[in-house]
C-alpha cells in the first residue's frame, strides 16, 4: 500500500489543502469558491484558523495561515490584511492554485508542500568559552 494512502486513511486531513477543501465543502458564508471554482476567498481569518485547529492544524495567527498558503503554492490575489478592522467583513482575501479546483478533490489531494529552495546559512555563534584553542 502507498504511504500517502496510509497517511490519508489514518488522518483524514493530513495536508492543508485537504483540510481547506473540506471546510469549503461545508458551505460556509465566510469562505467560498468563485463561480468557476478556480479561486477561493474568505473574509474571516479567525474563523478559518479555528476551523483548521478543529481539524488538527496548529495555525495560531494570520502569519501561520499565510505560511500554509505559501508553502503549498497558493497565490494571493487580493489582500484584506490592510483592512483588518472591518466589522462588516466586506473585505475578502482571495487565493488560487492551479490544482485546487472545486469539482476535483483528487487534484487538491495531490498538492504537495514545497521544499525549501536553499538551505539557511548556519551562523556560528562565538563565545569566549567555545573556542577550543584556549584549552
Amino acid at each position: 500500500m502507498d504511504i500517502y494512502k496510509l497517511i490519508t486513511l489514518s488522518q483524514p486531513f493530513a495536508t492543508f489543502p485537504q483540510a481547506l477543501y473540506k471546510i469549503l465543502s461545508e458551505g460556509h458564508t465566510w469562505i467560498e469558491w468563485n463561480k468557476d471554482g478556480t479561486k477561493i476567498r474568505y473574509n474571516n481569518p479567525d474563523r478559518l484558523m479555528h476551523e483548521l485547529q478543529a481539524l488538527g492544524f496548529k495555525a495560531q495567527d494570520s502569519a501561520s495561515l499565510s505560511k500554509n498558503f505559501n508553502d503549498y503554492g497558493f497565490k494571493r490575489l487580493s489582500d484584506a490584511r490592510k483592512s483588518r478592522y472591518d466589522p462588516w467583513r466586506n473585505n475578502w482575501t482571495i487565493f488560487a492554485h492551479p490544482n485546487f479546483l472545486r469539482h476535483n478533490a483528487d487534484s487538491a489531494n495531490a498538492i504537495q508542500r514545497r521544499r525549501a529552495r536553499r538551505p539557511r546559512a548556519q551562523s556560528k555563534k562565538s563565545s569566549p568559552c567555545s573556542d577550543d584553542s584556549t584549552w
